[in-house]
């Protein structure tokens, strides 16, 4: 069912009601349906305004959806009514909500590109150092399936390639902690638990540090990254879902408005209340997914125990602080 265009009355109306919320938040009763209403405004504001193509309309109210108990509890009754209030609001946030757009458009735009040209030059670029380049990029390397993950980690605490000079003494001392097993293992947990940080830039480096090859490395933090993309498939996946409930919601609510015959009705309200249930079911999963490994997680995969995960990473933190270009300014570590 749609609320707009609202009539003079049933501004006042919902106005009054946001007023009397204020004064008594207690009122969950209260709270629910004015927190329905204002979903629904934030839906439809923005295409009725003009501001918003409405196949967008549902992604903005999720990105302003945590805010709707703040807009409940922050509108002062005055010159602009609750509605009018809404209509600022959206005004405001939906320039800011397009600008976010435009630049995720605009970063995955330049990303095709590069990838494209990368594929298609067939020029080789004259070394611009003595060096021999090493660099290995991470989609050149297959990924393994996420079962060879403890072959792939047990490889990489026994393999070691020539040992590696390097010029920096900070590293050389950490080079030479590394060669310990136990703080190896270490070291691969904690880049286990986030393989998406080691950027391309960063693989030469990790390797010489392990005294591996580039190319095992890669494998391995593809394969990590690989439950890492299957999470957030999970979580896209449910995002489009409920994005189709709520839709059909409305469709619903806007078939009961019309429907004269009770019998159908009746039908269209047992599908409504259903809708409405599988809906905030997959909201509530949607936000308490992690897109991250848990340490209990890789303890499973890894056949590690979580306390020895803890206790890993939270040495290896400790240890990197030293070791860090950035000391006492860096809030990463």
């Amino acid at each position: 069912m749609y609320l707009l265009p609202l009539s003079e009355s049933a501004s006042l109306q919902l106005t009054k009601s946001v007023v009397c919320y204020q004064k008594r938040h207690t009122d969950q009763s209260l709270y629910r349906t004015l927190h329905e209403q204002t979903q629904q405004l934030l839906y439809e504001l923005p295409s009725f305004l003009h501001l918003i193509d409405e196949e967008d309309c549902c992604e903005f109210l999720f990105f302003c959806y945590d805010s709707i108990p703040y807009y409940l509890n922050t509108y002062r009754e005055g010159r602009l009514s609750y509605i009018g209030y809404l209509c600022q609001v959206v005004r405001k946030r939906s320039r800011y909500f397009i600008a976010q757009k435009q630049v995720k458009k605009k970063k995955e735009r330049l990303l095709a590109e590069s990838d494209f040209h990368y594929q298609q030059a067939n020029i080789e670029l004259p070394e611009e150092t003595a060096e021999h380049a090493m660099y290995c990029r991470f989609s050149s390397v297959d990924e393994q399936d996420i079962a060879t993950l403890p072959t792939l980690f047990s490889q990489l605490l026994e393999h070691r390639s020539h040992p590696i000079a390097l010029s920096d003494p900070k590293l050389l001392e950490l080079q030479d902690i590394l060669r310990h097993q136990v703080n190896r293992k270490r070291f691969l947990i904690m880049l286990t638990l986030s393989p998406h940080l080691a950027a391309h830039y960063l693989l030469e480096d990790l390797a010489s540090l392990l005294e591996v090859s580039p190319i095992l490395l890669v494998k391995y933090l593809n394969t990590a990254n690989s439950v890492l993309a299957q999470k957030r498939a999970c979580k896209q996946e449910f995002e489009t879902i409920s994005h189709r409930h709520f839709r059909r919601l409305l469709e619903i609510e806007s078939e009961l408005l019309r429907e004269e015959d009770e019998e159908k009705r009746l039908k269209l309200e047992r599908l409504r209340i259903w809708n409405q249930r599988v809906y905030k079911a997959k909201i509530k999963q949607i936000r308490t997914m992690e897109l991250n490994l848990s340490h209990s997680e890789l303890g499973n995969l890894l056949g590690i125990p979580k306390g020895t995960i803890d206790s890993s990473v939270h040495y290896m933190k400790q240890l990197l602080v030293k070791y860090m270009d950035e000391q006492g300014d860096n809030e990463y570590l």
